[in-house]
């Protein structure tokens, strides 16, 4: 059975780089530089909201209804096993199939689009694959913005590296080799925040990225899942061939719109090439 929830594993980096960072800050021997604190506060104050959002909002939400739609899977060939034939009359009527909210919201929207299509003689017109897909998964995700998240730690890492090394160069005193002596510390310090913002925002960044990707991954396969599922034991798929005709008709009237254009077009230059060779 296919796991769901990696994005467990986002708030345990979160701690230890926030202790990495008390340790270089407080703990190694050099002197405790405000401005330093005061950025990596600010740093860890966003991505922690970032990671909080994205785990409520988008990939806890997500992983809860993958969950739902396993267990529905392992109870369809359980329930098939039984009856010997397919579960659709069983389930048509079901609100509280999948125990999810989402899930089962979507799914009483496609069985409320079947039954109308069954009355009017179109069965084949629906098919739960237009209500449980891969876009469904991405609306439900907010994929277009989780997308991004990975981007905007790095960028985090890299805008805390031009602050740091701008309060290290603000201070710079070149008129002298003391004054350039009593510039090197704060100097080191602006250098210290470029280093160690960077730093984090790479770890996040990275680790981010793999949580989104491997969440992704997981939705998408265990979404392929539960569709096979679902036709081998609930309903087969919807025929394609009769949802299409209507189509294929239309393309090919088009064509023969097309044939008789062009023939009209081919009759109309030799009667002109006629009357002007006359």
């Amino acid at each position: 059975m296919k796991s769901f929830g990696s994005e467990g594993i986002l708030l345990p980096v979160y701690f230890i780089m926030l202790a990495v960072a008390v340790y270089l800050n407080f703990f190694t021997g050099g002197s405790i530089d405000p401005t330093n604190i005061t950025i990596n506060i600010a740093m860890f104050l966003i991505v922690g909201c970032i990671i909080l959002w994205a785990n409520t909002h988008c990939f806890m939400p997500v992983n809860r209804m993958m969950r739902s739609l396993q267990m529905a899977s392992s109870n369809f060939r359980t329930a098939f096993d039984k009856k010997g034939n397919y579960l659709w009359d069983d389930y048509k009527l079901d609100r509280n199939l999948f125990k999810n909210k989402v899930a089962d919201k979507r799914f009483f929207e496609y069985c409320t689009e079947k039954s109308r299509c069954d009355i009017s003689g179109q069965s084949d017109m629906c098919d739960i694959d237009d209500y449980f897909n891969e876009e469904f998964i991405d609306a439900l995700m907010k994929r277009g913005l989780v997308s991004i998240i990975p981007g905007v730690m790095t960028g985090l890492g890299i805008l805390g590296t031009f602050v740091g090394l701008s309060f290290g160069l603000q201070n710079f005193n070149t008129e002298s080799a003391s004054a350039i002596t009593n510039s090197i510390a704060p100097l080191m310090d602006g250098i210290k925040i470029a280093f160690h913002t960077s730093i984090y925002g790479m770890v996040f960044s990275l680790v981010f990225n793999f949580v989104y990707k491997k969440n992704v991954e997981d939705a998408y396969a265990g979404m392929e899942s539960f569709l096979q599922s679902y036709h081998k034991y609930v309903a087969p798929r919807a025929n394609p061939t009769a949802s299409s005709s209507f189509y294929d008709a239309q393309a090919l009237q088009m064509m023969q719109l097309e044939q008789l254009l062009d023939q009209f077009g081919d009759d109309l230059a030799v009667k002109i090439a006629q009357e002007l060779k006359k």
